[in-house]
């Protein structure tokens, strides 16, 4: 992933392992729809407090997870699958 517009950074948090990838360049957030930065938002205010490992015992309880063999694509479709908490959008036809 690491190339002309990504940092690689490795670091450690606690006892685990990090690595993080910051961008060398701005972001251009007009390129977003209101609705899309408002999911984003949403996302990070639920999530954000969480470490890695709490993120993933959530993840791990998510449709798309569970229905996916080990070392397998997870199959795009079995987001729409998804139980609360997991699935929170709302789907508004002008934004599909």
């Amino acid at each position: 992933m690491e190339g002309k517009d990504l940092i690689k950074v490795k670091d450690g948090y606690f006892k685990h392992p990090q690595t993080k990838y910051l961008s060398k360049r701005e972001s251009d957030l007009t390129r977003l729809k209101a609705h899309e930065i408002k999911m984003i938002d949403s996302v990070l205010d639920r999530l954000s407090d969480m470490n890695a490992t709490e993120i993933s015992n959530y993840s791990h309880k998510d449709v798309p997870w569970l229905t996916t063999e080990n070392g397998e694509i997870i199959d795009y479709e079995s987001v729409f699958y998804r139980t609360k908490p997991y699935s929170l959008r709302t789907y508004i036809e002008e934004n599909i």
